[in-house]
C-alpha cells in the first residue's frame, strides 16, 4: 500500500486537529509499545507497525508535509503542489474576486439564500462552497432550497451513515463546533459496516467527550440487564451501573502503561477501540471505589482526562484514595474505561 492510501492520523491515533505536542506524545507512546526490541508479539508485525508509525510521524510532524495532506472520501492522500507561478496566483485571485462579487449580488436578490449558505457552512465549509459554486455556475437560484437540502443529505449520509439518530446527533455536534467528536462518529460508522445501536454510540461519545445538552434517543432493541463484575464481550469489567441496570461503565483488565505523561496517556487511550478512553475525574473516582472488583491496580497514581488548567490535570492516588492535580509532564499509570 502506498503512503498516499494510508490514514496517518488513524495510525498515530490522533485527530486531524491534533497539536504538535500530541503528535509527538502519540509517536513516543506507540514506539514504546511496538518497537521490535520491546514488542511481545510477532517481530514481523512489530517491524511493519514501526514502519507505518515512523512514516505517519514524519509526515504529520512537518508543517509543510502535513499541510499537503488532506482527507478524501476513501482515506487520505497528498495534495498537488499549490501553484507557484505569478500568473496562476493572479488567475485564482481574479476568479475568487468575481465569485465573491456575484455571490454578494445573489444574496441581495434571493431571499433566504444567505441563511441556507450559513446553515451549510456550520456543517462544513466545503459543503457551503459547493452550494455557492453550483448556484453561481448554473444560475439555479430558484432551486436554492432544494439544492441545499440535497447537498446536506448527501454530506450527512456520506460521513455519518443512514441511521437517523446518528445523523441528528452528528448535526448537533457540528452545529456546536464539536468537530473532534463528529470525526470520531465518522470513524465509528466507517468501521461498523452498519451494525450500530445508535443510543450506545451516542452515549459513548457523550461520555468520552464529556458532553451534555443532547437527549439520547430511546433504543427499541432488547437490552441486557447487567450486574457489577460482569465481563463484557470485549473483556471489559463492569464497575458502575445506572438505575436501569442496562447501561454503565466498564474498565479494561490491565493498565495500558505504568509510566506516561498526561499527553502520552491521552494518546495511548486513543490507540484502542473507539469505545475506550481515559476516564474523567468522576469516572476515575467511581473506578477507584471498585478497584478490588476490577483488580490489577497498583497502589500508585492514575491519570484522569480532566484538566485543571493548561499545565495541570487531575489524577487519583489508588493507595490513599484521594484525587490531586499535578503537572502534565509527570508520569503516572494509565487505565481505560468505556460506557455501555
Amino acid at each position: 500500500m502506498s503512503s498516499t492510501q494510508k490514514d496517518f492520523y488513524n495510525i498515530l491515533g490522533v485527530t486531524e486537529s491534533a497539536e504538535t505536542a500530541v503528535i509527538k506524545a502519540a509517536y513516543k507512546a506507540l514506539m514504546m509499545i511496538y518497537h521490535p526490541d520491546r514488542y511481545n508479539g510477532d517481530r514481523e508485525e512489530a517491524i511493519r507497525k514501526t514502519k507505518d508509525i515512523n512514516e505517519a510521524y514524519s509526515t504529520l510532524i512537518d508543517p509543510d508535509k502535513r499541510k499537503a495532506y488532506v482527507k478524501t472520501e476513501s482515506g487520505f492522500k497528498a495534495t498537488e503542489k499549490e501553484p507557484t507561478e505569478t500568473n496562476q496566483k493572479n488567475t485564482t485571485s481574479d476568479k475568487a474576486s468575481d465569485s465573491d462579487s456575484g455571490w454578494l449580488i445573489a444574496i441581495e436578490l434571493v431571499e433566504g439564500l444567505d441563511s441556507l449558505y450559513q446553515s451549510l457552512n456550520i456543517l462544513s465549509k466545503d459543503l457551503s462552497a459547493s452550494f455557492k459554486q453550483e448556484l453561481l455556475e448554473n444560475k439555479r437560484f430558484s432551486e436554492a432550497k432544494d439544492i441545499a437540502e440535497k447537498l446536506e443529505v448527501e454530506f450527512i449520509e456520506k460521513f455519518f451513515g443512514k441511521n437517523k439518530d446518528i445523523q441528528n446527533f452528528s448535526r448537533w455536534l457540528l452545529s456546536n463546533d464539536k468537530r473532534n467528536a463528529a470525526q470520531e462518529i465518522n470513524k465509528i460508522v466507517a468501521q461498523s459496516a452498519g451494525h450500530l445501536i445508535a443510543s450506545d454510540v451516542i452515549r459513548t461519545i457523550m461520555v468520552k467527550h464529556q458532553l451534555s445538552g443532547y437527549d439520547i434517543p430511546v433504543s427499541t432493541e432488547k437490552r441486557t440487564v447487567y450486574k457489577l463484575g460482569d465481563i463484557l464481550p470485549d473483556d471489559g469489567i463492569v464497575f458502575y451501573i445506572d438505575k436501569t441496570g442496562q447501561h454503565g461503565l466498564a474498565a479494561s483488565r490491565d493498565d495500558l502503561s505504568i509510566q506516561a505523561t498526561w499527553l502520552e496517556a491521552i494518546a495511548l487511550a486513543g490507540t484502542t477501540s473507539y469505545q475506550w478512553h481515559l476516564p474523567s475525574r468522576k469516572e476515575l473516582e467511581l473506578l477507584h471505589a471498585q478497584k478490588e472488583l476490577v483488580g490489577g491496580f497498583s497502589n500508585h497514581l492514575y491519570w484522569s482526562s480532566t484538566e485543571s488548567d493548561s499545565f495541570n490535570a487531575w489524577f487519583q492516588n489508588f493507595y490513599i484514595g484521594e484525587q490531586f492535580t499535578g503537572n502534565k509532564n509527570l508520569s503516572h499509570r494509565v487505565r481505560t474505561v468505556r460506557a455501555f
